[in-house]
């Protein structure tokens, strides 16, 4: 009998949890959501949430400890599935729970219209799929080599 899927869905706050978020009725009761902030986990109550530290690539300590914080929670909540609209913390999710056998979906940003962010074309490498919600940057994403598809936007 197959196991039922455990969806992670993980997003920095501000737009692009509000992203990740508009997206929340094409995913199971059961998901668990991790993010930067703390007082989001009043957003998907009674869902069971993750606070992470947030970091970006300029505060290398900070991305450290991100890190370690965001593979602490891949290890105890083991997800078959990842959904992020990024930034950082959700490529450190892709990539770990990549290596753990967890199938990854990356959500370019919609704040991202002129080209690809760079977690979106570092994604790329770890993710099985990246979209964009910007149908004009598949082109820039072929200029880069880095398969992308588009689905339509989270508006």
């Amino acid at each position: 009998m197959p196991k039922s899927p455990r969806v992670l869905a993980i997003a920095s706050s501000g737009g692009h949890w509000m992203q990740l978020r508009r997206m929340a009725s094409a995913f199971p009761e059961s998901t668990v959501w991790v993010s930067t902030d703390e007082g989001l986990a009043a957003d998907v109550a009674p869902s069971s949430f993750h606070a992470v530290p947030d970091a970006n690539r300029w505060n290398k300590i900070a991305l450290v400890r991100s890190a370690l914080s965001i593979l602490w929670v891949a290890l105890r909540v083991r997800p078959t599935h990842v959904v992020t609209t990024g930034a950082a913390p959700g490529w450190f999710m892709i990539v770990f729970t990549r290596m753990l056998g967890a199938k990854t979906l990356w959500i370019d940003s919609i704040a991202n219209a002129e080209e690809l962010s760079l977690s979106g074309v570092k994604a790329r490498r770890w993710a099985h799929e990246v979209w964009t919600q910007w149908p004009e940057l598949i082109a820039d994403a072929e200029d880069r080599n880095v398969a992308v598809t588009h689905h339509g936007g989270v508006l």
